[in-house]
């Protein structure tokens, strides 16, 4: 009988006990020390992504020891220790013991208070410290391993640290069946999400309640949060890249710029819509609307395994400068997406099957107070790409019909 997964992971314990024993092929002796870093948000706590990729652990202060060279045990997971008042409030955690180890597929786990013992004790025996986490700007806080290393190698003489930045980059990158099917749940919510917002659309509509729409959706169907802060534009705000205050009246003649996806299951989706609030384009928006479409289309069709994502991002810029509004496209082409929105990956490396990129070509006229963004899901196969996000009405008369066939009501309130 198959085993019951808890609730905050995604796979069976091998699945991630394989790609430590992955990483560990890569690493080949020495130690490394991965550190939970996640966050609180308004949703709750979200592990860091290489984190949960490596354990499928959710709880806060937990660090990974990895050991390849060790003959007995080569992975340790260590968790903070328990505080029962703390329990009061947010929850009883599991004691170590036979259950837990079961739970999250470790045969060693300790206490966040033997690290620094463990950690002395394994590279005594393959003296190499190995920083996994990928490079830091220098504007951002030092890395936490990088911190801790100093500190081994100032109680442990002929200990040496290197770097590994891009090795859970490019695993991370190339997404397993069940991480795909995981990707593609968060793109169906998030296409739930969005046809319910539609309708909110109309003029003298509040962009809020646009976005409001959609997230209750998303959370009633599973979706813990967001997968990012959602971006509702109207008018001149659909110009503003980032827009985050979703606060206007939508006005009749206007588009409305709707970036927006949920996250399932720690994996994220990433979708733009971009429609008329009134139901129908001018033939100015219709002109634009249908560049930034036939971009991205352009740049779809280049999409297959061993292709630079320079290379995509050339071909809709193309598109873009033939009808003289390359200098309009301020921004690229797309990005990697899976348990980050913006996911980790080697950009400078050619795609490969497998991976999930997104396509979102723009044009934004600021003195028209216009701006074009379409955006969605692509999962990169052996033989070329599939749209995951194909849910949702792309062609301009397929969204003038979507936005008639709403019912009389629609927005009214």
């Amino acid at each position: 009988m198959p085993r019951l997964i808890e609730p905050d992971q995604t796979e069976e314990p091998s699945v991630y006990r394989a790609r430590r024993e992955a990483l560990m092929k890569e690493i080949g002796e020495g130690v490394a020390v991965i550190f939970a870093e996640g966050e609180e948000d308004g949703d709750g706590f979200r592990q860091s992504p290489d984190f949960f990729y490596l354990t499928g652990v959710s709880e806060p202060g937990a660090v990974l020891v990895l050991a390849p060279r060790e003959r007995t045990y080569r992975e340790f997971l260590l968790l903070p220790s328990r505080d029962p008042e703390a329990e009061r409030w947010t929850g009883e955690r599991d004691p170590i013991g036979m259950a837990l180890r079961k739970k999250y597929g470790f045969a060693r786990i300790f206490r966040t208070g033997r690290l620094t013992g463990l950690v002395l004790d394994l590279a005594a025996h393959s003296p190499v410290l190995w920083q996994i986490s990928r490079p830091r700007s220098e504007d951002e806080k030092k890395a936490v391993d990088l911190e801790f290393y100093g500190k081994i190698s100032a109680k442990l003489a002929g200990v040496s640290t290197r770097a590994l930045p891009y090795a859970l980059a490019r695993m991370r990158s190339r997404h397993s069946a069940g991480e795909i099917a995981l990707i593609q749940r968060a793109v169906r919510i998030s296409e739930e999400g969005f046809r319910a917002a539609v309708l909110e659309i109309r003029p003298g509509g509040f962009e809020g309640r646009v976005e409001a729409e959609a997230e209750r959706v998303w959370k009633s169907r599973g979706a813990r949060r967001p997968a990012y802060p959602s971006i509702v534009g109207s008018g001149p705000n659909s110009t503003i890249l980032h827009y985050p205050r979703s606060e206007r009246i939508m006005q009749d003649g206007e588009l409305i710029l709707m970036d927006m996806a949920a996250e399932f299951a720690h994996y994220a989706a990433d979708i733009t819509r971009t429609l008329p609030v009134n139901g129908k384009f001018t033939p100015l928006q219709r002109r634009i609307y249908g560049l930034v479409l036939q971009a991205q289309k352009a740049a779809f069709a280049q999409v297959r395994p061993g292709v630079y994502f320079e290379d995509l991002d050339a071909v809709a810029r193309k598109v873009m400068e033939d009808a003289g509004y390359g200098d309009d496209f301020i921004h690229g082409l797309g990005h990697f997406v899976g348990l980050d929105v913006h996911d980790a990956g080697a950009y400078h490396e050619p795609l490969a099957a497998g991976m999930v990129i997104t396509l979102e070509p723009g044009i934004y006229l600021p003195e028209e107070k216009l701006g074009v963004r379409i955006e969605d899901d692509v999962l990169v196969t052996e033989g070329g790409a599939k749209f995951l996000s194909d849910g949702l009405p792309r062609e301009a008369d397929e969204i003038e019909k979507w936005m008639a066939s709403r019912p009389a009501s629609a927005g009214q309130h």
